[in-house]
């Protein structure tokens, strides 16, 4: 079976301008999450969508869901956890729970504020999932970086040779559940995302080709931009 889990645990402290987690704010006249969802359920291949969140926003997900026309017999919520990839691990904990650990199994692991992913990119990330155990979506840079310590260049990177993650971020269950389960704790605390579980065990990670579209929302300008994106696409 191939499964999304869609991230959405965080309260969205970079986000000022608003008093609700920035994954329920509306661009468009429309929830961040619930475009993001939408996308998820838009592909045929997904069986199950799981959407991870703090406890007390279940009941407002629930209502959102319900306010939004969505047919729900494909999603499913569960408790988020102390930080990303606890939440992963407790959707991937829902998942063998009900449908017990086989193969075959895919997750595809998504940002929430990530609403404007493209089909090609989910299929794509089902496609590698499914011939290697791990893999991340990929930007390649276009900019200029530089390394600093603070206050002057100390060097220029070489761009050709650098990218930038986006999700979804998909793996075979079996194998997420195996190298996470390796791992210390103090190892667990030094994880910046969920392919890092499989670098951290040695594991490659393939590259899916992203999208700048695929941006993740987390600031005030973020969200104007996203604002925009949203009003091009409805007019479309």
């Amino acid at each position: 079976m191939v499964f999304a889990g869609i991230v959405a645990g965080g309260c969205g402290s970079r986000m000022t301008c608003s008093e609700i987690p920035k994954q329920f704010i509306e661009i468009g006249g429309e929830a961040i999450i619930i475009r993001t969802l939408k996308s998820f359920l838009a592909v045929g291949e997904i069986d199950m969508v799981y959407i991870g969140i703090k406890a007390d926003w279940h009941d407002y997900m629930d209502k959102l869901l319900a306010r939004s026309d969505i047919e729900t017999s494909r999603v499913c919520i569960v408790d988020g956890g102390s930080d990303r990839n606890g939440t992963v691990m407790n959707i991937v904990g829902a998942i063998t729970e009900r449908f017990g650990e086989n193969d075959d199994d895919i997750i595809l692991t998504h940002d929430a504020v990530r609403p404007f992913v493209s089909d090609k990119i989910i299929r794509d990330n089902i496609s590698a999932a499914a011939k290697f155990s791990a893999c991340g979506t990929y930007l390649h840079a276009v900019d200029t970086i530089v390394r600093s310590d603070g206050g002057i260049v100390e060097s220029v990177l070489d761009r050709s040779c650098l990218f930038q993650a986006q999700t979804p971020q998909s793996f075979g269950v079996k194998a997420l559940r195996k190298c996470y389960s390796g791992l210390s704790d103090e190892k667990k605390a030094l994880l910046t995302d969920t392919c890092s579980i499989f670098t951290a065990c040695g594991k490659d990670i393939h590259i899916v080709e992203g999208d700048v579209l695929n941006f993740k929302i987390t600031t005030n300008n973020d969200l104007i931009l996203a604002n925009a994106v949203a009003g091009v696409l409805s007019d479309k």
